[in-house]
This record gives structure tokens, C-alpha cells and sequence, in this order.
């Protein structure tokens, strides 16, 4: 049945007979075709297969951007102002230093200032701005501005990552293929809940498939050694640990040289090349690395955190069991896990699958896994790799299904089962991000707290900002600060660096003791404490500064998450009459 899947064995038979082919560049392309043919159908793109693979993209892009203005202007994710921040600096002092190295980032803060300076002409053009001094003090109090066009520059990248993620797949393993690992990325709730935030995450995927892509080619004598170096350079200066990425580059040159493809020598040179030329090319991309070597390391030394509250991991295989029980199973369900060990085991004979995917999949995972952390993010780099495997799954599946009752019937029940679960999960997702608890707590304090209220805030809520009250943000060794006087200010990275110290948190809990007789307030509205309540074993004293800080007054009102409703952390609002 021509474009469909055959069974593992008829594979296996296809990919002993490719390994006998020649070695020249039509060889390899026709031994290619045979066993791809036997996965998934044609190499070549039909038409129907192009538009199809256009209205996935379609719903990833409108999936993404349903509710990408969740929270504004308010920050429910702190993480996006430190990269907005970097962007500010790069436009304040005209270089190419945005100040901050932790991730590195470079590449999202340097599309993040581009964004900044659009919006400005726009904003200039219509009025809105008319100095860029005045522009950067609009910024300070209404991060909006430039965050929800940042946001949607990393939808477009998450799109991006949707789409060659199918190209990497057509490519290993055919055209159905290639539509059906682009459907379950576009479906997958973890990839659309962080292609809607600014980070450096999703920027750094699209460079690492294609610098996977350029491996590829040279599997394929295509030479695209240095291309290749570029995309990794670029990988790596998004996201660190994307270093990673390189190995694809070499598990394809040694590929070449053990099938007789390529010399020794030539394989080594090559090697070599790429190895050299990566660092050449990432300084060029993010010279300051080198420049501001001092910032970097500091940098990734405050990155280096053993507890974090909320992230602080277990032994390696904990860590592994939590990643695949919880973050990887929201990824893609239980059914999308199934079908990614489907196509694994499908092509589990598949040069391509063996030297690119495999490799990458197995040593990213045991790097994370060995961290001291865990968060849900770091597995964002597996999930395209693993869609393959899960696309060419579902082929499988669709296959077998339609041999036992029909090819229309086979098909939905292998769509239903596959995407069904994936798309009520973002559906209910959606609802929950643009419903979070902490706007539901600044919806209650508005309505609620009097004018002339001192009022302690441990989020970024910068929806408050206009309220008539005397506002308190928690500092560290500053103790509570005025949030509009530091904004100000003008504050940047090394400020808050100063602040924060060694801590891996800013809220009460970690504000010096000495200064927290500067907290006191009429209202408190935490995000924190519930987290500490439940990790007060590893932050004995955070906690018992907010248990002593409770003590002192009354819960007002709660606001708790809820599945399919609500997003967010536990808040509770305190209030303080003996200020009264």
C-alpha cells in the first residue's frame, strides 16, 4: 500500500539490504529511498502534503497565540524582564553587551532589542513616544509594551520548531511522517506553554535541529560542515547546555568514515574543523562572552544552584523518572509516549535515527537527569526528536488500524487516540493561563484594600502599579523596596544581582532578617509561602519568617489553582490591622 507504513519486519529486511548499497551520493539517495519508501511513502512532497502540513503549522501558530497577552502587564513568568532587561541595556549604552551571561541568551536579547526598537518607531511615528528616553520610562511601568510583541516573536519561533521538526522527519523517514511529528509537536502542551513566553529556550531549538539538519547533509555528502558550525554557534550562544547539538556533526562524520564513505583523514580534518570553527563563530556572534568573561562566569556561577525552591531535584534516577512521569508525559500523553517508542522501535535499523537522534536524545537526558535541578523547560530540546519518533509511530499505528478497518476509520482512531487527549489539554491549558491567581489576588486587592494602604508584594505586578497605595517588594539584602521608585531608577541587572546575592529566590522568606523590619505593611499579598510550606525541611528559616509574618495577621482571602481553570501558585492575602 503505497504511503503507508509497513510492519517493523518488512523494515528491518529494507534497512539490511541499504546497508549493502554504494557509497556515492545517488547510491546512498536511492538505498534511502527504498527504506524510507517502506516506512512512510514518497520522499518527494505532494501537493496535498504541502497543505497539510500548512494548516499544522496554522494550528500551532493560533495555539500559540491563544492567550499569548496572559497576565500583561503584569509578569507571572520574573524571567522575561531579566531577558527584556539585557535588550534595554544593549539599546541604553549602544553595544552589543546585554549585561547578563546566565544562559547566554545573547541571540533572544539581541531579537528582543530589535523588537524594542520597532516598537518605538511605531510608537514614535503614531505619537506615543516622543523621546526614547521617554519610551524606555513607559517600559519601566508597563512592560507590555515590548514583552507582548517579544512574545510573539517566540510564538513565531515555537512555529518555526513546529515546522522543521516535520522537515527533520520527512527527511528520516517520509512524507506522512513528516506532517504527522509536525502535528504532535503543534499539539504538544509543554512546547505551546513555552513558545508563549520570552526566553531563550525555544530560540536556541530551532538552531539546534538545524544544525541536526546540516548533519544530515553530510550524512548525505552534502557539504554542510560549516553551516552546520554556525547553527550550533547559535545554539549554543541561546542556551548553553545546546553544546550539545555538536555531536550530531560528529556522530555524522564518524558515520561517514565507518561506512566507507569518507577517508579517515578527511573524516578527522572535518572534524577538527567544525570543532575549531564553533567557538570562532560564537564569539562573533556574541563577542561580550568573551569581552565581559568576568560577568560570564559570575553569571554562571549564580546559575549554579544546588536548591531551588520548587526545582530542587533528586539523584539521577529520580530525576530521569520525574522528567519522564511528569514533564514528557504532559509533552505529548501517555498514548504520544507509546508512539514514540512505536517508531523507535520502528526504526530502530535507521542510520539516520541511530547516529543523529539517539545520541542526542540519550546524552541530553542523562546531563539533566544529573543536574541538581529539574525543571520543566530543559526538556524542550528533546521534545522535536522525540516527535519524530512519535510521528513515524503513528504512521505505524495508522497503518496496522487500517489494514483491520479501513483507511478512513484507521486514520481518526489513530488522529482521535493521539491528538484528542493532547488538544482538550491545551484547550483547558489556555483557559488556565489566562485566568492566573495572581491576577485573580490583584483583582480582589483593587476592589478590596483602601487607598493609602501600605500594601507588600512578592510578584511583579505591575497591574498595581497605578493603584493609590504605598507599594513594598521584597529585595534580599535591601530588605522591601519601593517598586516605583526602583523602576525609576531604572533598575538593571547588576542591581538586581546585588540584591538577590546567593539566593535562588527574591520574596519575603529570603529578605536579610535584619531588614525585614522594613516589610511591615497594612496588606500582604505572598506567592510564596505555600511553596515553602511544602519544602520547609530544605528552607527551614524562609519558612519560619513567613510563619512568623502570618502570625502577625489575618488571611483576607486565598486563591488556589485549578485544573482546566486556573493557573498559577497558592496566593494568600494577609492583612495587618494592628497597623490600623
Amino acid at each position: 500500500m503505497a504511503g503507508t507504513l509497513a510492519i517493523p519486519g518488512r523494515l528491518a529486511a529494507v534497512a539490511r539490504r541499504a546497508a549493502t548499497k554504494p557509497a556515492d551520493r545517488t547510491a546512498i539517495a536511492r538505498t534511502r529511498r527504498g527504506s524510507i519508501v517502506a516506512v512512510t511513502g514518497s520522499l518527494r512532497a505532494k501537493p496535498s502534503s504541502t497543505i497539510l502540513l500548512l494548516v499544522i503549522l496554522t494550528i500551532a501558530l493560533g495555539l500559540r497565540l491563544w492567550p499569548v497577552n496572559f497576565g500583561l502587564p503584569a509578569l507571572n513568568d520574573p524571567d522575561e524582564l531579566m531577558f527584556e532587561l539585557g535588550a534595554v541595556h544593549m539599546l541604553q549604552t549602544h553595544t552589543l553587551n546585554p549585561g547578563w551571561f546566565g544562559h547566554p541568551a545573547t541571540t533572544t536579547m539581541y531579537m528582543l532589542a530589535l523588537v524594542d526598537v520597532a516598537v518605538f518607531l511605531v510608537g514614535h511615528a503614531l505619537g506615543w513616544f516622543a523621546t526614547p528616553a521617554a519610551f524606555v520610562s513607559r517600559l519601566y511601568l508597563n512592560p507590555g509594551w515590548v514583552i507582548l510583541p517579544g512574545r510573539i516573536v517566540m510564538v513565531l519561533f515555537g512555529v518555526w520548531t513546529v515546522a522543521l521538526t516535520g522537515r527533520l522527519a520527512g527527511r528520516i523517514a517520509g512524507e506522512e511522517a513528516k506532517w504527522a511529528a509536525a502535528l504532535l509537536l503543534a499539539l504538544s502542551p509543554v512546547h505551546i506553554a513555552w513558545s508563549q513566553v520570552v526566553r531563550s529556550d525555544i530560540v536556541g531549538c530551532v538552531f539546534l535541529i538545524l544544525a541536526v539538519l546540516s548533519a544530515l547533509d553530510v550524512m548525505e555528502d552534502k557539504p554542510r560542515v560549516i553551516r552546520g558550525a554556525l547553527w550550533c554557534a547559535l545554539a549554543i550562544a541561546s542556551k548553553w547546555p545546546f553544546a550539545i547539538g555538536g555531536l550530531a556533526m560528529i556522530a555524522a562524520l564518524g558515520w561517514r568514515w565507518k561506512t566507507g564513505r569518507m577517508p579517515l583523514t578527511m573524516a578527522l580534518r572535518a572534524g577538527i574543523a567544525f570543532v575549531a570553527l564553533v567557538p570562532v563563530l560564537l564569539i562573533v556572534i556574541a563577542p561580550y562572552l568573551l569581552i565581559a568573561h568576568d560577568t560570564v562566569l559570575g553569571d554562571l556561577a549564580g546559575e549554579a544552584q544546588v536548591h531551588h525552591l520548587g526545582a530542587t531535584g533528586g539523584g539521577p534516577l529520580t530525576n530521569a523518572w520525574w522528567y519522564l512521569s511528569g514533564p514528557l508525559t504532559t509533552a505529548f500523553g501517555m498514548v504520544g509516549l507509546l508512539l514514540c517508542g512505536l517508531g523507535a522501535w520502528t526504526l530502530r535499523r535507521d542510520a539516520f535515527a541511530r547516529v543523529l537522534l539517539w545520541p542526542l536524545l540519550i546524552v541530553f537526558m542523562v546531563v539533566f537527569s544529573c543536574q541538581h535541578l529539574v525543571w520543566e523547560r530543559w526538556i524542550l530540546p528533546l521534545l522535536p526528536f522525540l516527535a519524530v519518533f512519535g510521528g513515524v509511530g503513528l504512521c505505524t499505528l495508522r497503518h496496522w488500524l487500517a489494514l483491520r478497518t479501513g483507511a478512513v476509520a484507521g486514520a481518526g482512531l489513530a488522529l482521535g487516540s493521539a491528538c484528542l487527549p493532547l488538544t482538550l489539554t491545551d484547550v483547558a491549558a489556555a483557559h488556565a493561563r489566562a485566568n492566573n491567581t495572581a491576577q485573580q489576588a490583584s483583582a480582589w486587592a483593587i476592589a478590596h484594600i483602601p487607598p493609602g494602604s501600605t500594601v507588600l508584594i512578592e510578584h511583579f505586578g505591575f497591574d498595581l502599579l497605578s493603584q493609590p497605595w504605598h507599594m513594598l517588594f521584597p529585595f534580599g539584602d535591601a530588605g522591601c523596596i519601593d517598586p516605583r521608585h526602583a523602576l525609576e531608577g531604572k533598575i538593571d541587572h547588576r542591581t538586581i544581582s546585588n540584591g538577590r546575592g546567593a539566593r535562588s529566590n527574591v520574596d519575603y522568606g529570603t529578605v536579610a532578617p535584619d531588614r525585614r523590619s522594613t516589610c511591615a505593611a497594612d496588606y500582604a499579598i505572598l506567592t510564596q509561602y505555600d511553596r515553602y510550606l511544602a519544602e520547609k525541611d530544605d528552607f527551614p528559616r524562609e519558612f519560619d519568617a513567613y510563619r512568623r509574618l502570618l502570625a502577625q495577621g489575618q488571611v483576607v482571602a486565598t486563591f488556589a489553582p485549578r485544573d482546566g481553570y486556573s493557573s498559577g501558585r497558592f496566593v494568600r492575602i494577609v492583612r495587618f490591622s494592628s497597623r490600623k
